[in-house]
């Protein structure tokens, strides 16, 4: 089966809309103490497939390390281990720009929502891990997505349903780094 040229070109027009905005996050806000910029989630909906809950820890995560990271004086690069094998990984490449295709991101399935991100300049290190809220919203949000699946398209519960998932989405979004992160400095070499 032969790829039109319009479906081989379309990963590398999305990797570009990724890297230009990580870029412009670079020299924007990046992962400020409150919500990131709603534009990386479009984005992210479009390198993802789709939107759910563990692209979006992967965006906070990333955005979260990010920021901490260059306030931890980090220079050079960034490279990025994440330890779990799921949605986050694409999350984690749209918002620290730590794609897996520029080695820049490896992976540990050991079903951890941890993030490791460490500048290649001076070494310097900090964790991202999820928040006990944020990872117990993530569940609520498969849950009732499953729920609703399973309800014929169009019911009013399945609507409502989806509209609550929905809800979880936003506020994951848009909730302080504080409520779905907690980043420790590792090494300040």
């Amino acid at each position: 089966m032969s790829m039109s040229p319009t479906r081989r070109i379309l990963p590398c027009i999305l990797f570009a809309g990724v890297m230009s905005l990580t870029v412009s996050l670079e020299h924007g806000h990046a992962a400020s103490a409150v919500a990131p910029d709603p534009a990386i989630y479009e984005t992210l909906k479009a390198f993802h497939g789709h939107a759910c809950a563990g692209s979006i820890f992967g965006a906070r995560l990333g955005l979260a390390a990010r920021e901490a990271l260059k306030e931890a004086g980090g220079t050079g690069k960034f490279k990025a281990r994440y330890y779990d094998l799921s949605c986050p990984v694409d999350g984690i490449q749209v918002a620290a720009g730590t794609t897996y295709g520029n080695a820049a991101l490896t992976v540990e399935d050991r079903d951890e929502h941890r993030l490791i991100l460490t500048a290649d300049g001076n070494k310097r290190q900090v964790e991202a891990r999820l928040t006990k809220k944020a990872e117990e919203a993530g569940l609520r949000s498969r849950d009732l997505g499953k729920k609703a699946k399973s309800l014929p398209e169009g019911s009013p519960e399945r609507k409502r349903l989806e509209h609550e998932v929905e809800e979880i989405f936003a506020w994951l979004r848009t909730a302080p780094t504080a409520e779905i992160a907690t980043v420790t400095v590792l090494s300040k070499r």
